[in-house]
């Protein structure tokens, strides 16, 4: 939720203008938090609904790798030029909303991530796995560490004010 609580910071000091324009060709800092949101979005989901949905990804057969070996392995997928897929990219229809709605959406979701993991053993947080689209089978853990891991690679990307 740290992660979160930053980006939501910096977004609270933009202006509603800042907030939505785009700096050389980049997503604005209201695409990236809508960004953000969609790829939380289904963990979100996996994690609140039935275990048995996991059952179609087996089991994990390696031990969770650390936050900073999932930090890692994400900056080194990102130096081949991987881009979001377009389920994971802001569509111009997504950006209808104002920044206060957007800025409940994106919180919201991540607090739904922090509610849905309070109900997983630590057993099953390392045991279940989800497809990630470039880094493969992650344990349920390791995709919390991704969320993190991706909120902080795009803090660092926005512009400064």
């Amino acid at each position: 939720m740290t992660d979160c609580r930053a980006f939501i910071d910096v977004a609270n000091e933009r202006s509603e203008a800042q907030f939505t324009q785009q700096v050389d060709g980049k997503w604005s800092v209201a695409e990236v938090m809508q960004h953000l949101y969609l790829s939380a979005r289904p963990v979100a989901r996996l994690m609140a609904g039935p275990r048995e949905v996991f059952d179609q990804w087996g089991n994990a057969d390696r031990p969770s790798r650390h936050y900073e070996e999932i930090a890692a392995a994400y900056q080194k997928v990102l130096t081949f030029g991987n881009k979001a897929p377009a389920s994971m990219s802001p569509r111009p229809e997504d950006m209808e909303v104002t920044k206060q709605g957007m800025i409940d959406r994106f919180s919201a979701i991540y607090a739904s991530l922090v509610e849905a993991s309070e109900g997983w053993s630590d057993n099953n947080l390392n045991t279940f796995l989800i497809p990630h689209p470039v880094l493969g089978m992650l344990t349920v853990r390791e995709m919390l560490y991704f969320t993190s891991t991706h909120t902080q690679h795009h803090l660092r990307l926005l512009p400064k004010t």
